[in-house]
């Protein structure tokens, strides 16, 4: 799967994920197609994610946005993610409240495009979906 050249913010997932580099959504079966869908073949996990529910009580649709942020929910992914992954989802979060969805964009499809044949590189595995090709995690973010 390539990088699309243009996308959608409902993309990005409310915790500041971009739904086109996480693992669900490059999965081959039960496959997530991003946060805002109802699709069915999402996981439980995906279906049932407590910051999406927050986020949909809090009536935004980016955890940035919301007056709490970040909250304890935030934090929480936020440090599991940036010793996993080398990832702030606060980062991400500021950085598009700051930049709006196209600056982002472009960011993440220069970070996730694989330099060998353009596919995405996971987030999770930092695996390019398409030649299979790791690569090894930033850990700036730490």
């Amino acid at each position: 799967m390539e990088m699309p050249e243009t996308s959608a913010p409902e993309i990005i997932a409310p915790c500041g994920i971009n739904c086109l580099g996480c693992r669900a959504y490059l999965m081959q079966k039960k496959v997530c197609s991003g946060c805002f869908t109802d699709s069915r073949t999402k996981s439980d996990s995906c279906r049932n994610c407590r910051i999406k529910a927050c986020a949909a009580e809090h009536e935004v649709n980016a955890c940035a946005a919301c007056g709490v942020f970040p909250c304890r929910l935030i934090v929480n992914i936020d440090k599991r993610y940036r010793l996993r992954y080398g990832l702030s989802l606060i980062e991400n979060g500021l950085f598009l409240k700051q930049n709006g969805f196209e600056v982002f964009f472009a960011r993440e499809k220069e970070r996730l495009s694989c330099p060998e044949c353009g596919g995405i590189i996971c987030i999770h595995n930092r695996t390019c979906s398409t030649c299979l090709k790791t690569y090894p995690i930033d850990n700036s973010s730490r």
